[in-house]
Protein backbone atom coordinates (compact mmCIF):
# COMPACT_ATOMS: atom_id res chain seq x y z
CA UNK A 1 0.00 0.00 0.00
CA UNK A 2 2.81 2.40 0.91
CA UNK A 3 4.71 1.63 -2.34
CA UNK A 4 1.56 2.16 -4.38
CA UNK A 5 0.89 5.52 -2.72
CA UNK A 6 4.50 6.58 -3.22
CA UNK A 7 4.35 5.58 -6.89
CA UNK A 8 1.16 7.57 -7.36
CA UNK A 9 2.79 10.63 -5.82
CA UNK A 10 5.66 10.38 -8.30
CA UNK A 11 3.21 10.10 -11.19
CA UNK A 12 1.22 13.11 -9.99
CA UNK A 13 4.41 15.10 -9.50
CA UNK A 14 5.53 14.25 -13.04
CA UNK A 15 2.16 15.31 -14.44
CA UNK A 16 2.36 18.60 -12.56
CA UNK A 17 5.79 19.37 -13.98
CA UNK A 18 4.84 18.34 -17.51
CA UNK A 19 1.70 20.45 -17.53
CA UNK A 20 3.72 23.66 -17.36
CA UNK A 21 2.89 26.73 -15.33
CA UNK A 22 -0.28 27.03 -13.30
CA UNK A 23 -2.02 30.06 -11.93
CA UNK A 24 -2.97 29.92 -8.29
CA UNK A 25 -6.15 31.87 -7.72
CA UNK A 26 -8.88 31.90 -5.13
CA UNK A 27 -8.46 31.91 -1.39
CA UNK A 28 -6.13 29.48 0.31
CA UNK A 29 -7.60 26.94 2.69
CA UNK A 30 -5.86 26.14 5.93
CA UNK A 31 -3.51 28.10 8.20
CA UNK A 32 -0.36 26.86 6.43
CA UNK A 33 -1.39 27.95 2.94
CA UNK A 34 -1.45 31.28 1.13
CA UNK A 35 -3.17 32.50 -2.03
CA UNK A 36 -0.77 33.70 -4.70
CA UNK A 37 -2.79 35.83 -7.11
CA UNK A 38 -1.17 36.55 -10.50
CA UNK A 39 1.91 34.55 -9.62
CA UNK A 40 3.17 31.70 -11.77
CA UNK A 41 4.48 28.51 -10.23
CA UNK A 42 5.05 24.97 -11.41
CA UNK A 43 2.91 23.18 -8.83
CA UNK A 44 -0.89 22.99 -8.94
CA UNK A 45 -1.35 22.56 -5.20
CA UNK A 46 -1.62 25.23 -2.52
CA UNK A 47 1.72 26.65 -1.39
CA UNK A 48 2.69 27.02 2.27
CA UNK A 49 3.05 30.57 3.56
CA UNK A 50 6.86 30.69 3.23
CA UNK A 51 7.04 29.00 -0.18
CA UNK A 52 7.80 32.24 -2.03
CA UNK A 53 10.95 32.75 0.01
CA UNK A 54 12.21 29.18 -0.36
CA UNK A 55 12.32 28.78 -4.11
CA UNK A 56 12.90 30.84 -7.24
CA UNK A 57 10.16 28.93 -9.04
CA UNK A 58 7.58 31.48 -7.96
CA UNK A 59 7.90 34.79 -9.79
CA UNK A 60 5.79 37.85 -10.54
CA UNK A 61 4.90 38.71 -14.17
CA UNK A 62 7.48 41.51 -14.47
CA UNK A 63 10.27 38.99 -13.75
CA UNK A 64 8.96 36.28 -16.01
CA UNK A 65 10.77 37.47 -19.13
CA UNK A 66 9.94 39.90 -21.91
CA UNK A 67 7.92 37.35 -23.87
CA UNK A 68 5.92 36.07 -20.92
CA UNK A 69 2.18 36.60 -21.09
CA UNK A 70 -0.57 35.77 -18.65
CA UNK A 71 -3.15 35.64 -21.43
CA UNK A 72 -2.90 31.87 -21.88
CA UNK A 73 -3.14 31.01 -18.19
CA UNK A 74 -6.65 29.81 -17.32
CA UNK A 75 -8.79 32.25 -15.40
CA UNK A 76 -6.46 35.22 -15.84
CA UNK A 77 -7.76 38.49 -17.19
CA UNK A 78 -5.21 40.84 -18.72
CA UNK A 79 -4.99 44.18 -16.94
CA UNK A 80 -5.72 47.08 -19.28
CA UNK A 81 -4.62 50.57 -18.37
CA UNK A 82 -7.55 52.98 -18.09
CA UNK A 83 -7.69 55.69 -20.73
CA UNK A 84 -7.30 58.33 -18.02
CA UNK A 85 -3.72 57.20 -17.38
CA UNK A 86 -2.53 58.57 -20.72
CA UNK A 87 -4.64 61.71 -20.30
CA UNK A 88 -2.91 62.43 -16.99
CA UNK A 89 0.48 62.49 -18.73
CA UNK A 90 -0.88 64.88 -21.35
CA UNK A 91 -2.17 67.25 -18.66
CA UNK A 92 1.19 67.17 -16.88
CA UNK A 93 2.88 68.44 -20.04
CA UNK A 94 0.23 71.17 -20.22
CA UNK A 95 1.20 72.23 -16.72
CA UNK A 96 4.88 72.21 -17.72
CA UNK A 97 4.14 74.47 -20.72
CA UNK A 98 1.99 76.83 -18.64
CA UNK A 99 4.82 77.28 -16.14
CA UNK A 100 7.26 77.91 -18.95
CA UNK A 101 5.17 80.68 -20.50
CA UNK A 102 4.20 82.23 -17.18
CA UNK A 103 7.83 82.45 -16.05
CA UNK A 104 9.06 84.32 -19.11
CA UNK A 105 9.93 88.00 -18.56
CA UNK A 106 8.89 88.80 -22.11
CA UNK A 107 5.71 87.61 -23.84
CA UNK A 108 6.30 84.55 -26.00
CA UNK A 109 3.05 84.22 -27.94
CA UNK A 110 3.12 86.44 -30.99
CA UNK A 111 6.72 87.51 -30.33
CA UNK A 112 8.97 84.48 -30.64
CA UNK A 113 9.21 81.56 -33.01
CA UNK A 114 9.99 78.48 -30.92
CA UNK A 115 11.08 74.95 -31.73
CA UNK A 116 11.12 71.97 -29.36
CA UNK A 117 13.72 69.25 -28.82
CA UNK A 118 13.11 65.74 -27.50
CA UNK A 119 13.52 65.56 -23.73
CA UNK A 120 16.61 63.61 -22.70
CA UNK A 121 17.90 61.62 -19.75
CA UNK A 122 19.40 64.04 -17.22
CA UNK A 123 22.42 61.77 -16.65
CA UNK A 124 22.98 60.90 -20.32
CA UNK A 125 22.23 63.89 -22.52
CA UNK A 126 22.18 61.90 -25.77
CA UNK A 127 19.81 59.26 -24.40
CA UNK A 128 16.07 59.57 -24.86
CA UNK A 129 13.06 57.27 -24.99
CA UNK A 130 9.44 57.16 -26.10
CA UNK A 131 8.68 59.23 -23.01
CA UNK A 132 11.27 61.86 -23.93
CA UNK A 133 10.01 62.04 -27.51
CA UNK A 134 6.41 62.28 -26.34
CA UNK A 135 7.22 65.10 -23.91
CA UNK A 136 8.71 67.10 -26.79
CA UNK A 137 5.84 66.20 -29.12
CA UNK A 138 3.18 67.23 -26.61
CA UNK A 139 5.07 70.39 -25.67
CA UNK A 140 4.98 71.45 -29.33
CA UNK A 141 1.21 71.03 -29.28
CA UNK A 142 0.76 72.88 -25.98
CA UNK A 143 2.75 75.86 -27.23
CA UNK A 144 0.78 76.11 -30.44
CA UNK A 145 -2.47 75.71 -28.50
CA UNK A 146 -1.78 79.00 -26.71
CA UNK A 147 -0.85 80.85 -29.92
CA UNK A 148 2.94 80.47 -29.74
CA UNK A 149 4.56 80.26 -33.19
CA UNK A 150 5.99 76.73 -33.01
CA UNK A 151 8.38 75.35 -35.63
CA UNK A 152 8.70 71.61 -36.32
CA UNK A 153 12.20 70.95 -37.69
CA UNK A 154 11.17 67.45 -38.81
CA UNK A 155 8.99 68.69 -41.65
CA UNK A 156 10.24 67.66 -45.09
CA UNK A 157 10.37 70.22 -47.93
CA UNK A 158 7.99 67.99 -49.89
CA UNK A 159 5.66 65.19 -48.92
CA UNK A 160 6.67 61.64 -49.69
CA UNK A 161 4.08 59.14 -50.89
CA UNK A 162 4.53 55.40 -50.62
CA UNK A 163 2.03 53.25 -52.46
CA UNK A 164 0.33 50.83 -50.13
CA UNK A 165 1.63 52.60 -47.04
CA UNK A 166 0.76 56.29 -46.86
CA UNK A 167 1.83 59.90 -47.16
CA UNK A 168 4.70 61.28 -45.10
CA UNK A 169 5.49 64.85 -44.08
CA UNK A 170 7.84 64.31 -41.10
CA UNK A 171 11.24 62.64 -41.01
CA UNK A 172 14.41 62.31 -38.95
CA UNK A 173 16.52 61.47 -42.00
CA UNK A 174 18.69 64.53 -42.65
CA UNK A 175 18.94 63.74 -46.37
CA UNK A 176 15.21 64.49 -46.52
CA UNK A 177 15.18 67.65 -44.38
CA UNK A 178 16.25 71.28 -44.50
CA UNK A 179 19.47 71.99 -42.65
CA UNK A 180 18.45 75.47 -41.52
CA UNK A 181 15.29 76.70 -39.80
CA UNK A 182 14.30 80.03 -38.37
CA UNK A 183 13.55 80.08 -34.66
CA UNK A 184 14.22 82.63 -31.94
CA UNK A 185 14.27 80.12 -29.10
CA UNK A 186 14.21 76.41 -28.38
CA UNK A 187 12.55 74.38 -25.63
CA UNK A 188 14.95 71.79 -24.23
CA UNK A 189 14.08 69.41 -21.44
CA UNK A 190 15.39 66.63 -19.24
CA UNK A 191 13.88 63.86 -17.16
CA UNK A 192 15.19 61.73 -14.33
CA UNK A 193 13.75 58.67 -12.60
CA UNK A 194 14.29 57.85 -8.94
CA UNK A 195 12.35 55.77 -6.42
CA UNK A 196 9.27 55.50 -8.62
CA UNK A 197 9.14 59.25 -9.30
CA UNK A 198 9.77 61.04 -12.60
CA UNK A 199 11.33 64.51 -12.45
CA UNK A 200 10.90 66.63 -15.57
CA UNK A 201 12.53 70.01 -16.24
CA UNK A 202 12.10 72.26 -19.26
CA UNK A 203 13.74 75.52 -20.24
CA UNK A 204 13.23 78.09 -22.97
CA UNK A 205 16.64 79.07 -24.37
CA UNK A 206 17.44 81.96 -26.67
CA UNK A 207 19.15 80.77 -29.82
CA UNK A 208 22.67 82.00 -30.36
CA UNK A 209 23.26 83.11 -26.78
CA UNK A 210 21.82 80.22 -24.72
CA UNK A 211 20.20 82.81 -22.44
CA UNK A 212 17.65 81.18 -20.16
CA UNK A 213 14.38 82.95 -20.90
CA UNK A 214 12.19 80.74 -18.72
CA UNK A 215 12.08 77.37 -16.98
CA UNK A 216 9.58 74.95 -15.49
CA UNK A 217 9.50 71.63 -13.65
CA UNK A 218 7.08 68.93 -12.55
CA UNK A 219 7.30 65.71 -10.53
CA UNK A 220 4.88 62.81 -10.86
CA UNK A 221 4.63 59.18 -9.87
CA UNK A 222 5.59 56.59 -12.46
CA UNK A 223 2.61 54.58 -13.72
CA UNK A 224 2.19 51.79 -16.24
CA UNK A 225 2.13 54.14 -19.22
CA UNK A 226 5.24 56.14 -18.34
CA UNK A 227 7.10 52.95 -17.35
CA UNK A 228 6.34 51.37 -20.72
CA UNK A 229 7.50 54.50 -22.54
CA UNK A 230 10.83 54.43 -20.69
CA UNK A 231 11.67 50.85 -21.72
CA UNK A 232 13.09 51.71 -25.15
CA UNK A 233 15.64 54.24 -23.87
CA UNK A 234 18.62 54.51 -26.23
CA UNK A 235 21.21 56.90 -27.51
CA UNK A 236 22.73 57.30 -31.01
CA UNK A 237 26.08 55.80 -30.07
CA UNK A 238 26.66 54.18 -33.47
CA UNK A 239 24.33 56.33 -35.50
CA UNK A 240 25.61 59.30 -37.46
CA UNK A 241 24.20 62.56 -36.16
CA UNK A 242 23.80 65.87 -37.97
CA UNK A 243 23.74 69.50 -37.01
CA UNK A 244 20.61 71.48 -37.80
CA UNK A 245 21.27 75.19 -37.58
CA UNK A 246 18.53 77.18 -35.91
CA UNK A 247 19.27 80.82 -36.59
CA UNK A 248 17.62 84.03 -35.52
CA UNK A 249 17.00 85.56 -38.93
CA UNK A 250 15.61 89.11 -39.06
CA UNK A 251 11.87 89.12 -39.66
CA UNK A 252 10.34 90.72 -42.73
CA UNK A 253 9.13 93.61 -40.53
CA UNK A 254 12.67 94.30 -39.30
CA UNK A 255 14.03 94.20 -42.86
CA UNK A 256 11.35 96.69 -43.96
CA UNK A 257 12.33 99.09 -41.17
CA UNK A 258 15.94 99.05 -42.33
Amino acid sequence: MYRTEKKMRKIMSGLALASGLFLVSGLAHGSDAVSLRQYALDHPHQAPSDYVYRTPRVFPPEKAGINFSWDWLPGYKKTVMPAETGTHLKLRVRELAAQLLAGSKEPVAGELQVTVASFVNLDRMYETSALGRYLGEQMLHELQRVQVDAVDVRMMPAMQISEGHGEYALSRNMSELNYTHHADAVVAGTYAVADGQIFVNARLLENGTGLLLSSSSIVFEMDGVSAAMLKDASQPMKTQTYEVKIEDFPSSKEVAKR
